[in-house]
């Protein structure tokens, strides 16, 4: 029988919102673009004279151990809430489609809106990825589903197309932009807008994302914790020149408590993971790594933070990840007996070279008694035993003496002595068996123990060890009590299956 060490280390790959399509409506320039002097915003909500329309999120302020405010919707029922409001605000981006569209359910009939944010699963009131029918944005959206890069401002040379495009971004301010952008339509809108690498409505946005909300946070924090928002900021940083990315690198890592919660949610961790993707062979990226430094147990110890340092154990150099891979050393034996900081830890290991792997794994090696006999612990010690280095191999079979009986009554310490019996040192572990007849027993007899018993009596008995016979001795004697419960696995071993008459 076999038992599983439970043990796996591997990444989660990032998250990935699937971006459907929908129809291009087809509709005249005038029809495109509508008075919204009557559409105003008052404590972040719009309000029309019947009293449906357009809103920006509600939001509850959550400080998950910084200042930069968890956004969450408020919802009743399982659906957003909404509240109406009419007086001094600014002005939101309608939308881009003429009355005839919606039909019955347009906003001046005063019906319902079906299809808005107001019914549950509908697609959400902003204006539509196809708002320009046969323009610049459906080529610019065609050319990037097509793979090509490059830039071709030939989409837009025609001005009254780009006329449109910035008439429409003019309307996007503040609140509207996180609200249009966490939105599915509007995100692929402006990831379209965004691929023709145009630098005018490249740098619109970039100037907009820069403003700060109506909560006195950088738009582009907000967009970086939005499940489509976040797709926005990663095609946003493509289209970057140095000097913008510079400045977005410096917004996103000036205040480290917002930083540490980027990293610890999920989309934020995303947007992090890629800005060190984008800036692996640049300077700046010294800016993320000396955050991810000041707070690095708060992230190695989180499931979604550490994997932004995994980034950079995977992306940059050893001279960009050096100071990371000293921290890891120093607080290698925390991290170890932590259950997300075993996990990065492992994951350490596995890319940390050099002097620095020495002093690693000698520190692991060195306190391997007690890693053994943790809960997390012990899986790191496999993992330095899996390694097959003969010089850390016999410093843990060496720190172990002494600790085979206790540990091989432990799950984990048991897979630890069965890896070390299939070392040259195995007979150390042995001659503990040997040493005491009550405890060899007391391990045959254990849930996890005879499994140990088994595997010393198989490898021993493999190789014509001498220590072979000496365990047969010592058992031999106290078959009748090995042939119930646990112990039956090692009476199997001896007698193959045989009964013996109880003494």
């Amino acid at each position: 029988m076999e038992k599983s060490s439970g043990f796996s280390d591997n990444i989660a790959p990032e998250s990935s919102d699937a971006m459907s399509s929908s129809a291009a409506a087809s509709c005249p320039v005038e029809n495109l673009l509508f008075c919204v002097e009557n559409l105003s915003l008052k404590e972040g909500s719009a309000g029309t004279n019947n009293h449906h329309g357009l809103s920006t999120r509600n939001y509850l302020l959550h400080d998950n151990g910084g200042s930069l405010p968890r956004i969450r919707e408020t919802r009743i029922n399982g659906f957003s809430q909404y509240q109406t409001g009419f007086e001094n605000s600014m002005l939101l981006p309608p939308p881009l489609f003429s009355e005839s569209v919606w039909g019955s359910n347009s906003l001046s009939n005063g019906g319902s809106f079906q299809g808005s944010r107001l019914q549950p699963r509908a697609r959400s009131l902003v204006p539509n990825y196809n708002f320009l029918s046969g323009s610049a944005l459906d080529e610019g959206t065609d050319r990037a589903g097509s793979g090509l890069g490059g830039v071709d401002n030939s989409m837009v040379q025609n001005q009254e197309e780009l006329k449109k495009v910035r008439i429409f971004l003019g309307l996007l301010q503040g609140d509207s932009v996180v609200n249009y952008c966490s939105d599915q339509h509007g995100s692929r809108t402006i990831q379209g807008l965004l691929r023709l690498r145009n630098p005018q409505i490249t740098g619109e946005i970039y100037n907009k994302v820069l403003a700060l909300s109506s909560r006195g946070i950088a738009v582009v924090l907000e967009l970086m914790l939005d499940q489509h928002g976040w797709h926005v900021f990663g095609e946003l940083i493509d289209a970057l020149n140095y000097q913008q990315l510079k400045s977005i690198t410096y917004e996103i890592t000036k205040n480290l408590d917002d930083f540490v919660s980027l990293t610890l949610d999920t989309h934020g961790s995303n947007s992090i993971r890629k800005v060190i993707r984008l800036l692996r062979r640049s300077p700046l990226v010294t800016l993320v790594t000396n955050n991810l430094l000041a707070a690095f147990f708060t992230i190695m110890t989180n499931r979604i933070g550490s994997y932004a340092v995994s980034e950079c154990f995977n992306q940059l150099s050893a001279e960009d990840n050096r100071l990371l891979y000293e921290a890891a050393i120093e607080c290698c034996l925390d991290l170890a007996i932590d259950h997300e900081g075993s996990l990065a830890l492992i994951r350490v290991i596995n890319t940390i070279q050099g002097l620095q792997r020495y002093r690693l794994l000698d520190i692991l090696s060195t306190y391997v008694a007690f890693l053994s006999q943790d809960p997390k612990g012990n899986y790191v010690v496999q993992k330095v035993i899996s390694l097959n280095n003969p010089l850390f191999t016999q410093k843990i079979c060496h720190h172990l003496r002494g600790y085979y009986g206790t540990i091989s009554l432990q799950k984990g310490g048991s897979h630890i002595a069965e890896k070390c019996l299939d070392t040259e040192w195995k007979s150390w572990v042995i001659e503990d068996f040997l040493s005491n007849t009550t405890t060899l027993l007391q391990v045959a007899k254990d849930e996890f123990g005879n499994y140990v018993i088994q595997k010393a009596l198989k490898v021993t008995k493999k190789s014509g060890n001498p220590l072979y016979q000496q365990l047969l001795l010592r058992l031999q004697p106290h078959l009748s009590i090995l042939q119930s419960g646990y112990g039956r696995n090692v009476f199997n071993f001896i007698t193959g299956g045989k009964s013996v008459k109880k003494v």
